[in-house]
């Protein structure tokens, strides 16, 4: 028969095993929160990286199309409100019908040109709500995935790599920007671009200057770049 010192000894025991189980799996499972929640922030800091990179590359797409806009040697000799007019490559809406079917949008002229108050065209959104740089928006695409988001708008079916393809804008600022050999063009490139997840979004913009065109074309180069909050 057990003395009851003994049973008290064996309580201790048992008392003090499960003390020491529950402390095990607590650490245990703060140990696996503690590795799912760094997995997440690593997925999350890769997902915006991944956006930096498009909207990079829409940048880079956007200021190497300037030279191929339509109507660029008239431009520079266009009055303010040739500029507005309906025949005109650049619309405050940065959308023109009548330009060549590449260039039906995402050209946009700038407010001030246009003697308005209008918002910034990164900052508009269509009559259907939606930001320009939407996927579904008035920006040109960077076609990088074998689906186009496009196809599906006005919602967005995500691409096999990433949510959308990268898009961007291009804004006339001044059609007669000092240049050393002659009037340049001033241009304002916005460029957007996604992650995995649509929630990942990278704004990119720089300001571009258009030289008079000589023996290599119309040369080009970045006055400044930022990313926008």
């Amino acid at each position: 028969m057990l003395s009851r010192n003994h049973l008290k000894q064996c309580g201790v025991v048992l008392l003090t095993a499960l003390l020491w189980l529950m402390l095990l799996t607590i650490v245990a499972l703060g140990v696996g929160r503690l590795l799912r929640d760094e997995q997440r922030i690593g997925s999350n800091l890769d997902d915006a990286q991944l956006a930096f990179r498009l909207a990079e590359t829409a940048l880079q797409a956007g200021e190497a199309a300037l030279p191929r806009l339509p109507q660029l040697a008239r431009l520079g000799a266009m009055s303010a409100v040739e500029l507005n007019g309906p025949t005109s490559p650049f619309t405050l809406t940065c959308r023109q019908p009548r330009n060549p079917p590449p260039w039906q949008q995402g050209l946009c002229l700038s407010a001030a040109l246009a003697g308005q108050a209008y918002p910034a065209p990164w900052q508009q959104r269509d009559t259907a709500g939606l930001e320009l740089l939407h996927p579904c928006g008035s920006a040109r695409r960077v076609a990088l995935q074998p689906l186009s988001s496009g196809h599906y708008c006005p919602g967005v079916a995500p691409g096999p790599w990433y949510w959308a393809d990268p898009h961007y804008l291009i804004e006339l600022l001044d059609p007669r920007y000092p240049a050393p050999d002659g009037s340049g063009l001033l241009f304002r490139v916005t460029a957007r671009g996604w992650g995995r997840q649509a929630g990942s979004v990278v704004t990119l913009q720089s300001h571009v200057l258009l030289e008079p065109e000589g023996r290599l074309g119309h040369p080009w180069r970045r006055l400044s770049w930022r990313r926008l909050p």
